[in-house]
Protein backbone atom coordinates (compact mmCIF):
# COMPACT_ATOMS: atom_id res chain seq x y z
CA UNK A 1 0.00 0.00 0.00
CA UNK A 2 0.94 3.53 -0.32
CA UNK A 3 1.24 6.55 1.60
CA UNK A 4 1.54 9.84 0.44
CA UNK A 5 2.07 13.68 1.04
CA UNK A 6 3.93 12.46 4.27
CA UNK A 7 5.05 15.02 6.75
CA UNK A 8 7.14 14.95 9.29
CA UNK A 9 5.27 14.53 12.88
CA UNK A 10 7.41 15.51 16.28
CA UNK A 11 5.94 13.86 19.25
CA UNK A 12 5.69 16.56 21.89
CA UNK A 13 6.58 14.33 24.73
CA UNK A 14 8.92 11.79 22.74
CA UNK A 15 12.35 12.36 21.13
CA UNK A 16 10.69 11.19 18.15
CA UNK A 17 10.28 11.74 14.99
CA UNK A 18 7.34 10.31 12.88
CA UNK A 19 6.14 10.97 9.51
CA UNK A 20 2.02 12.10 9.18
CA UNK A 21 0.23 10.83 6.37
CA UNK A 22 -3.23 8.75 6.13
CA UNK A 23 -5.08 5.84 4.89
CA UNK A 24 -6.88 7.17 1.41
CA UNK A 25 -4.84 4.75 -0.60
CA UNK A 26 -6.49 2.03 1.73
CA UNK A 27 -6.62 -1.68 0.13
CA UNK A 28 -7.18 -4.22 2.03
CA UNK A 29 -5.44 -6.82 0.16
CA UNK A 30 -2.27 -4.71 -0.03
CA UNK A 31 -1.32 -4.68 3.71
CA UNK A 32 -1.02 -6.31 6.79
CA UNK A 33 -1.91 -4.33 10.32
CA UNK A 34 -0.51 -6.45 13.31
CA UNK A 35 -3.01 -5.38 15.98
CA UNK A 36 -1.65 -7.09 19.87
CA UNK A 37 -4.26 -6.12 22.04
CA UNK A 38 -7.80 -6.61 22.98
CA UNK A 39 -10.34 -3.20 23.30
CA UNK A 40 -12.59 -3.07 25.94
CA UNK A 41 -16.24 -3.31 25.06
CA UNK A 42 -17.46 -0.25 27.35
CA UNK A 43 -14.70 1.89 25.39
CA UNK A 44 -16.31 1.22 22.02
CA UNK A 45 -17.06 4.33 20.00
CA UNK A 46 -20.24 5.01 19.37
CA UNK A 47 -21.51 4.56 16.09
CA UNK A 48 -21.73 7.62 13.73
CA UNK A 49 -18.78 9.71 15.37
CA UNK A 50 -17.25 12.00 12.78
CA UNK A 51 -13.75 10.79 11.82
CA UNK A 52 -12.58 14.60 11.87
CA UNK A 53 -12.79 14.09 15.79
CA UNK A 54 -10.07 11.10 15.89
CA UNK A 55 -6.39 11.77 16.78
CA UNK A 56 -3.92 9.83 14.35
CA UNK A 57 -3.09 5.98 14.69
CA UNK A 58 0.10 5.52 15.48
CA UNK A 59 1.88 2.18 13.49
CA UNK A 60 5.00 1.21 13.45
CA UNK A 61 7.36 0.06 10.17
CA UNK A 62 8.87 -3.83 10.40
CA UNK A 63 12.55 -3.86 11.45
CA UNK A 64 13.65 -4.32 7.69
CA UNK A 65 11.96 -1.20 6.84
CA UNK A 66 13.00 2.51 7.33
CA UNK A 67 11.39 6.56 6.67
CA UNK A 68 12.87 9.27 6.74
CA UNK A 69 12.96 13.21 6.37
CA UNK A 70 13.31 12.52 2.74
CA UNK A 71 10.05 10.01 1.82
CA UNK A 72 7.42 11.82 0.13
CA UNK A 73 5.61 8.61 -0.68
CA UNK A 74 5.98 5.51 0.78
CA UNK A 75 5.01 1.74 0.10
CA UNK A 76 4.63 -0.74 2.40
CA UNK A 77 3.01 -4.44 2.54
CA UNK A 78 2.42 -4.45 6.63
CA UNK A 79 2.84 -2.44 9.76
CA UNK A 80 1.95 -2.87 13.81
CA UNK A 81 -0.54 -0.93 15.02
CA UNK A 82 0.92 0.98 18.36
CA UNK A 83 -1.47 3.28 19.34
CA UNK A 84 -5.41 3.76 18.09
CA UNK A 85 -6.66 -0.23 18.02
CA UNK A 86 -10.44 1.40 18.87
CA UNK A 87 -10.04 3.68 16.66
CA UNK A 88 -9.14 0.98 13.90
CA UNK A 89 -12.00 -1.54 15.08
CA UNK A 90 -14.05 1.27 14.25
CA UNK A 91 -13.05 1.58 10.84
CA UNK A 92 -12.88 -1.32 10.12
CA UNK A 93 -16.77 -1.98 11.09
CA UNK A 94 -17.75 0.99 9.36
CA UNK A 95 -15.52 0.49 6.42
CA UNK A 96 -14.11 3.94 6.35
CA UNK A 97 -10.40 2.63 6.92
CA UNK A 98 -9.52 5.07 4.01
CA UNK A 99 -10.91 7.94 6.70
CA UNK A 100 -7.57 7.34 8.94
CA UNK A 101 -5.36 9.36 9.43
CA UNK A 102 -2.01 7.77 10.75
CA UNK A 103 1.81 8.23 11.67
CA UNK A 104 4.36 5.73 10.85
CA UNK A 105 7.50 5.56 13.18
CA UNK A 106 10.61 3.17 13.21
CA UNK A 107 10.42 0.54 14.88
CA UNK A 108 13.97 0.88 16.48
CA UNK A 109 11.92 4.00 18.28
CA UNK A 110 9.81 2.08 20.04
CA UNK A 111 9.06 1.71 23.52
CA UNK A 112 7.17 -0.56 26.10
CA UNK A 113 6.09 -0.55 29.57
CA UNK A 114 3.94 -2.55 31.66
CA UNK A 115 0.82 -0.84 32.96
CA UNK A 116 0.37 -0.86 36.72
CA UNK A 117 -2.56 -2.30 38.21
CA UNK A 118 -4.80 -1.98 41.44
CA UNK A 119 -5.40 -4.92 43.29
CA UNK A 120 -8.88 -5.37 44.37
CA UNK A 121 -8.95 -8.11 46.88
CA UNK A 122 -6.99 -8.26 50.07
CA UNK A 123 -3.20 -8.90 49.62
CA UNK A 124 -2.64 -12.32 51.58
CA UNK A 125 -5.69 -13.58 49.30
CA UNK A 126 -4.06 -12.73 46.62
CA UNK A 127 -0.70 -14.13 47.27
CA UNK A 128 -2.21 -17.51 48.05
CA UNK A 129 -3.97 -16.93 44.65
CA UNK A 130 -0.45 -16.70 42.89
CA UNK A 131 0.41 -19.98 44.92
CA UNK A 132 -2.45 -22.15 43.81
CA UNK A 133 -1.50 -20.98 40.32
CA UNK A 134 2.21 -22.40 40.97
CA UNK A 135 3.60 -18.82 41.32
CA UNK A 136 6.66 -18.75 43.55
CA UNK A 137 8.67 -16.00 45.24
CA UNK A 138 12.43 -14.60 43.63
CA UNK A 139 11.71 -16.42 40.64
CA UNK A 140 12.27 -15.44 36.82
CA UNK A 141 11.86 -11.61 36.64
CA UNK A 142 12.32 -11.50 33.05
CA UNK A 143 8.53 -13.15 33.41
CA UNK A 144 6.83 -12.12 36.38
CA UNK A 145 4.31 -10.04 38.27
CA UNK A 146 6.08 -7.21 40.67
CA UNK A 147 4.18 -6.81 43.86
CA UNK A 148 5.55 -5.47 47.02
CA UNK A 149 8.75 -4.91 45.96
CA UNK A 150 8.63 -8.63 45.48
CA UNK A 151 8.87 -11.07 42.26
CA UNK A 152 6.59 -13.81 41.32
CA UNK A 153 7.37 -16.19 38.34
CA UNK A 154 5.71 -19.24 37.62
CA UNK A 155 8.36 -22.35 36.66
CA UNK A 156 5.97 -23.37 34.22
CA UNK A 157 5.72 -20.31 31.98
CA UNK A 158 8.29 -19.69 29.45
CA UNK A 159 7.04 -17.34 27.33
CA UNK A 160 5.47 -13.41 27.58
CA UNK A 161 2.03 -14.86 26.29
CA UNK A 162 1.53 -17.36 29.14
CA UNK A 163 1.87 -14.36 31.50
CA UNK A 164 -0.43 -12.26 29.89
CA UNK A 165 -3.18 -14.91 29.44
CA UNK A 166 -2.94 -14.89 33.36
CA UNK A 167 -3.22 -11.16 33.46
CA UNK A 168 -5.99 -12.02 31.59
CA UNK A 169 -7.50 -13.99 33.90
CA UNK A 170 -6.91 -11.84 37.08
CA UNK A 171 -8.23 -9.20 34.79
CA UNK A 172 -11.57 -10.72 33.63
CA UNK A 173 -12.39 -11.90 37.88
CA UNK A 174 -11.81 -7.92 38.32
CA UNK A 175 -9.04 -9.23 40.84
CA UNK A 176 -7.22 -6.18 39.16
CA UNK A 177 -7.82 -3.27 37.22
CA UNK A 178 -5.17 -1.39 35.50
CA UNK A 179 -4.72 2.66 35.97
CA UNK A 180 -3.62 5.24 34.20
CA UNK A 181 -2.07 7.44 36.77
CA UNK A 182 1.68 6.06 38.14
CA UNK A 183 1.82 8.23 40.64
CA UNK A 184 -1.23 7.37 42.73
CA UNK A 185 0.07 6.98 46.02
CA UNK A 186 -1.20 3.13 47.23
CA UNK A 187 0.82 0.28 48.25
CA UNK A 188 -1.79 -2.09 46.19
CA UNK A 189 -0.04 -1.93 42.74
CA UNK A 190 1.45 -4.52 40.59
CA UNK A 191 2.91 -5.24 37.48
CA UNK A 192 3.91 -7.73 35.04
CA UNK A 193 6.68 -8.09 33.06
CA UNK A 194 6.41 -5.82 29.68
CA UNK A 195 6.77 -7.17 26.58
CA UNK A 196 9.33 -6.29 24.30
CA UNK A 197 9.05 -4.55 20.60
CA UNK A 198 10.40 -7.65 19.73
CA UNK A 199 7.43 -9.76 20.90
CA UNK A 200 5.49 -7.88 18.83
CA UNK A 201 5.99 -9.66 15.58
CA UNK A 202 6.36 -13.36 17.10
CA UNK A 203 2.94 -12.77 19.65
CA UNK A 204 0.16 -14.66 17.60
CA UNK A 205 -3.06 -13.89 19.87
CA UNK A 206 -3.93 -10.66 21.04
CA UNK A 207 -2.97 -9.48 24.81
CA UNK A 208 -5.60 -8.76 27.11
CA UNK A 209 -6.82 -4.69 26.81
CA UNK A 210 -4.27 -2.48 28.92
CA UNK A 211 -1.27 -4.65 28.53
CA UNK A 212 1.09 -2.56 27.07
CA UNK A 213 2.19 1.60 27.16
CA UNK A 214 3.82 1.86 24.07
CA UNK A 215 5.30 4.84 22.84
CA UNK A 216 5.66 7.23 21.10
CA UNK A 217 1.91 7.62 21.62
CA UNK A 218 -0.12 10.72 21.02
Amino acid sequence: MKFSNIREYLFTSYNVTGYLSDFSHFDEGLIDVKLHEETILKNEIQDDTNFSKFEPIVLSLYPKEKINNKVINFETDELILLDGHHRWKYANKTDSISKLKCILVNFNDIKIKSYLFRLNVEKENFKNMLFQHGFKKFGNKSLAIKFNDTYYSNPKYDDISQLYNFKKLLQDSETITPILDDLEETNNLLSFSPITPNDLLSIKELLPPKSTWITPRI
